[in-house]
């Protein structure tokens, strides 16, 4: 089986700018470094029910130990240990210079022509699979990802949208319809949490619909720019487009949906928002990177398997390493391998990965 990571990271600290972590969190962050401080501190948290907390604790460590290896190569080289020599990874760069949080030691085009070095490698050429971060304020952005993509070998987009804009902004029109026209894969941010834009927001109210946006701590403020139903109005303008809204709405939502598919604010789990859209648009995937480290989520990933057509566009994804510790990386991919058996694996990180990646527009 060649399998396909459809969901990795390997930017390390120095394309993350210089205010992104919380202030809290400087004093302790050499003892979050510690496997055994950061791991006993994320336990306590969950015991005392603060689940998100708990996982920002494990993301932190991921970040301040992996993310402190001195290139992006070496990340590779460790995420490739965790698995069967012959995988392959998507690699999905981060454009983090427009977040307001500070500046970068090493600048986006630094960290993308890294990427176009592996990429040019034969040791890694068939291995790795860039995908060029689409940020509406990177000046001449459609120029860029067509000079990547063409000339570099990258072998898709990447969109995050709690940095700061709608996936539908008009700045990324020209992004859309390249991708639209040569069939080219877009993956984006679809989950509640990760990172945000930590500059003022004065929205008020969605530019489309005209809701009023209700005013909240920027981290769930900017959930306003990721919610799944955004993208209907963006496959309204690009019908056509090839996209995976990773995480499938993030194990939270997901358990929302197991209990009930309205919160308490009257909205449906993203769970079953995404499903909609996968059901309305035939191009329209989701990975489970993220997601499915919570294995009590497993029989409702079996359950969805079941069906016939949304077993078509589950991808495999582990979100490496922005969510568990080193050795969990392997344990997920072997644990959901047999969990799932040969045969449902096989389409979710084979078939559908391929499908995706490089197959013509259903």
């Amino acid at each position: 089986m060649n399998t396909i990571n459809c969901h990795t990271h390997i930017f390390n600290r120095d394309s993350v700018p210089d205010k992104f972590l919380p202030v809290w969190l400087k004093p302790v962050a050499n003892l979050l470094q510690n496997r055994k401080t950061s791991k006993g501190l994320s336990k306590l948290l969950s015991v005392f029910g603060k689940k998100d907390l708990a996982q920002l604790i494990k993301k932190f460590y991921h970040f301040l130990t992996i993310g402190s290896l001195t290139s992006q190569l070496e990340i590779f080289k460790l995420l490739q240990s965790f698995y069967p020599s012959d995988t392959k990874f998507c690699v999905l760069s981060m454009d983090m210079e427009y977040m307001a949080a500070g500046n970068v030691s090493k600048p986006f085009l630094t960290q993308l022509n890294e990427l176009a070095s592996i990429k040019k490698d034969p040791a890694y050429k068939d291995l790795i699979y860039p995908f060029i971060f689409a940020h509406p304020e990177r000046p001449l952005i459609s120029t860029l990802v067509r000079r990547y993509i063409e000339e570099y070998n990258f072998a898709g987009i990447k969109l995050y949208p709690p940095l700061g804009y709608y996936p539908f902004d008009k700045r990324l029109d020209l992004v859309f319809y390249y991708a639209e026209t040569n069939g080219i894969p877009v993956t984006t941010h679809c989950a509640r949490g990760g990172i945000y834009y930590q500059g003022t927001i004065t929205e008020k109210r969605h530019p489309i619909t005209g809701q009023e946006i209700k005013q909240r701590k920027n981290k769930f403020l900017t959930d306003v720019y990721t919610d799944p139903y955004n993208y209907n109005y963006l496959l309204h303008k690009f019908p056509e487009l090839k996209i995976n809204l990773a995480h499938f709405g993030g194990f939270d939502e997901w358990e929302k949906y197991l209990k009930n598919t309205i919160d308490e604010d009257g909205e449906k789990s993203w769970f079953l928002k995404i499903m909609e859209l996968i059901y309305a648009n035939e191009n329209v995937y989701s990975d489970v990177s993220y997601t499915l480290y919570n294995k009590e989520l497993l029989p409702l990933l079996k359950s969805t398997l079941q069906d016939p057509y949304l077993k078509k566009k589950v991808l495999f994804g582990s979100d490496f390493y922005m969510v568990e510790q080193e050795e969990s990386e392997r344990e997920f991919f072997v644990n959901l391998k047999a969990e799932l058996g040969q045969s449902d694996f096989k389409v979710i990180a084979e078939e559908n990965p391929n499908t995706f990646l490089f197959g013509k527009n259903v």
